[in-house]
């Protein structure tokens, strides 16, 4: 997404393309990883079992999924709507992406965290 976000726009078509292809690919990267969190028995499941005082944050991971999904099928839809329109707003999609970019990696982080804190600490042992 980085590397799609940050390239030059001199061939405005192309740098929409490859925001296109960054993005299909982070809805999918989203999608597997919604699935694979979220099955019964799943990561998030194992963690809540495993500590349950972590179940506010537990819920809130989960109920990040979906609109980080819903936000990058919009997003790709619009650059293709622009694309064929033939007026591609760079400067905005750049924008809404790099924001989407931001809150994905924020999700990423607290699910880092939350795993350390169920599987790995320490939880008052010697250490």
């Amino acid at each position: 997404m980085d590397t799609a976000i940050v390239a030059s726009a001199e061939d405005a078509m192309g740098w929409a393309k490859g925001l296109h292809d960054a993005l299909e690919e982070l809805a999918e990267v989203l999608r597997r990883h919604r699935d694979a969190s979220e099955r019964p028995g799943g990561s998030l499941d194992e963690m809540e079992r495993m500590e349950p005082r972590l179940s506010a944050r537990i819920a809130q991971s989960r109920a990040e999924h979906q609109p980080l999904i819903d936000r990058t099928e919009e997003l790709r839809d619009t650059v293709v709507r622009q694309m064929e329109g033939g007026r591609l707003e760079v400067n905005h999609l750049r924008g809404v992406a790099g924001r989407l970019e931001s809150d994905f990696r924020h999700h990423i982080a607290a699910r880092i965290e939350l795993t350390y804190e169920a599987f790995e600490r320490d939880m008052g042992g010697e250490g």
